[in-house]
């Protein structure tokens, strides 16, 4: 499909058996940049120092009566148009007395889902301001309130980063301030991680990652000192440009993710 020798359509031709394609084994090159070729788009890779390329010779089909058609390859058969926003008015939705409730849903837009795999060759979320902003006015919605059950994991094409619950703090420079009933004030962690872990690893070690973990660490951090733009988070003013990101619920070292998360 991504050479364009073969587009499949919404049901299989009865005609067809088979098709068989010719794979020649070549030398690797300097780096695999990512394409977007007939609707799928391949992953950028850096620098292969072991292993080989491969290369599509040619493609035939082969029908029921044995009989062989040549495919030719084109890597622009399908036009590129990817739509970021689609009204979710077009879905397929049936009408109940539920949905008749919900008249605030119709007519909004939703962001197309992508998924990108992290440098642990694992499924991870696309970065997008939809990921991490606050999901409604109420409190329990808001991003810096999911980070005391969660931790936000962010990643660049080289270097994932840990955002992190730092626990409440008491603000003594507030006026009713007292030694009894002192106000609270939450405070994050930042950290770039010493290497990517997948998913086992990172259960054994826990979430948050321990502090052994970590470099560059910024203890302390007001939620007003963090910022999300549209490919990038600012700490404390500073810019990281990132491209992916995953949510992982808090637990001890040597737990076990569940099955949903």
């Amino acid at each position: 499909m991504h050479t364009g020798h073969w587009l499949p359509g919404p049901t299989c031709p009865p005609s067809l058996l088979e098709l068989r394609a010719v794979v020649r084994a070549v030398s690797p090159i300097e780096q695999y940049p990512s394409t977007s070729r007939n609707g799928i788009r391949s992953r950028s890779w850096g620098r292969v120092l072991t292993g080989v390329s491969y290369k599509v010779e040619s493609c035939v089909a082969i029908t029921v009566n044995n009989q062989t058609i040549e495919l030719s390859g084109d890597p622009e058969r399908v036009k590129p148009s990817v739509p970021t926003f689609f009204p979710n008015v077009v879905e397929s939705v049936v009408n109940t007395r539920a949905s008749a409730a919900n008249q605030e849903r119709r007519g909004k837009l939703i962001q197309e889902v992508t998924i990108q795999y992290n440098l642990c060759n694992e499924p991870w979320l696309k970065y997008s301001i939809a990921s991490v902003c606050d999901q409604g006015f109420k409190r329990a919605d808001w991003t810096s309130a999911r980070l005391r059950s969660n931790t936000l994991y962010l990643e660049t094409h080289t270097q994932r980063f840990e955002l992190s619950y730092d626990g409440p703090v008491f603000d003594e420079e507030a006026e009713n301030y007292d030694e009894v009933n002192a106000p609270e004030a939450d405070v994050y962690r930042w950290g770039r991680c010493v290497q990517p872990r997948d998913l086992t690893e990172t259960a054994e070690l826990g979430v948050p990652l321990p502090k052994e973990e970590l470099v560059d660490v910024v203890t302390g951090i007001n939620w007003t000192e963090v910022g999300f733009g549209l490919n990038s988070v600012h700490i404390q003013g500073k810019e990281h440009k990132v491209v992916r990101l995953q949510w992982l619920p808090r637990i001890e070292p040597g737990g076990e993710f569940q099955a949903d998360e």
